[in-house]
């Protein structure tokens, strides 16, 4: 059996998100889940931020959507990674 140190339940949820990242084109990647402090984002290698790395998500799934900061907290560099919700201050 694997250890599940997950703080929150995920919940699976195919949508498209619009990812923004500083210095970068703005792209459209797949969330495979959500809880409620991150999502996990599947994308190309080439798409993988850096850990630690700000960035901004909307989902693409309706019109003016609010636009959520997030941080890098993992990367499975062979499916993607997963983003932690942040607080503006």
């Amino acid at each position: 059996m694997i250890d599940n140190k997950r703080r929150h339940p995920r919940l699976k949820h195919r949508a498209k998100i619009k990812l923004i990242a500083p210095d970068v084109a703005e792209s459209i990647v797949e969330m495979r889940d959500f809880s409620e402090t991150g999502l996990f984002l599947q994308c190309d290698r080439a798409l993988i931020p850096p850990m630690g790395t700000l960035l901004e998500v909307q989902t693409t799934e309706f019109d003016d959507a609010p636009v959520q900061l997030v941080k890098v907290v993992r990367i499975d560099p062979d499916s993607g990674f997963a983003v932690e919700f942040c607080s503006r201050d």
